[in-house]
């Protein structure tokens, strides 16, 4: 075996081990994304407070938001959300009865708003936060410090992938039987494309 080849396998084996953690974190919180329209690991967040009476319909959001800040809502809204809740929160009013405003945002967000005694009822079907943490990273922004760490792991992965070609010699090597398992996977590919 040449020097090349056993450098290769060598590394191979310690970035194997290095990203096994990381690997674990993409693998899981991948099943959990494709199957977000089965709500799978979803959970429903529910909490109450009192605001103020009589707010406007057109100054809800503003009004509602400073609620969240104050830690009003933190069943729903935990400190960490904030960030989120700052730049992306848009309720619109979706009915009115008498005195009874609702909301919705986010597909799973509903507010429900009594004006004349300023009760606040606000639902969020989501994930729960341990689970929410790991699949926010999955879906890192280029802004995040997960971006960062998923480029590194893309290009890990990336020669994992490459260096298998030397991991194994003989029969059961990538020049036999390696080339046939490597055809199969981008066939499997090339159908999931077409269906």
């Amino acid at each position: 075996m040449s020097a090349f080849s056993k450098k290769v396998r060598s590394l191979h084996r310690d970035l194997g081990y290095f990203v096994i953690g990381l690997t674990l974190i993409y693998a899981i919180t991948g099943i959990v994304l494709s199957g977000r329209g089965l709500g799978w690991f979803k959970v429903e967040f529910e909490d109450y407070a009192v605001i103020q009476k009589n707010i406007a319909v057109d100054s809800f959001n503003d009004e509602f938001k400073k609620v969240v800040f104050q830690g009003k809502i933190n069943e729903v809204f935990p400190k960490s959300s904030y960030k989120d809740v700052k730049k992306h929160l848009n309720l619109k009013p979706t009915k009115q009865d008498d005195e009874v405003m609702y909301f919705k945002a986010w597909k799973s967000l509903k507010v429900k708003y009594e004006q004349k005694s300023g009760n606040l009822e606000v639902k969020y079907k989501g994930y729960p936060v341990a689970l929410e943490v790991f699949v926010h990273a999955h879906k890192a922004k280029h802004d995040s410090a997960w971006f960062y760490l998923a480029i590194i792991y893309s290009v890990i992965l990336s020669f994992l992938a490459i260096s298998s070609f030397w991991m194994v010699k003989g029969k059961n090597g990538f020049k036999k039987r390696g080339v046939y398992f490597m055809l199969a996977g981008f066939a499997v590919v090339a159908l999931f494309l077409y269906i």
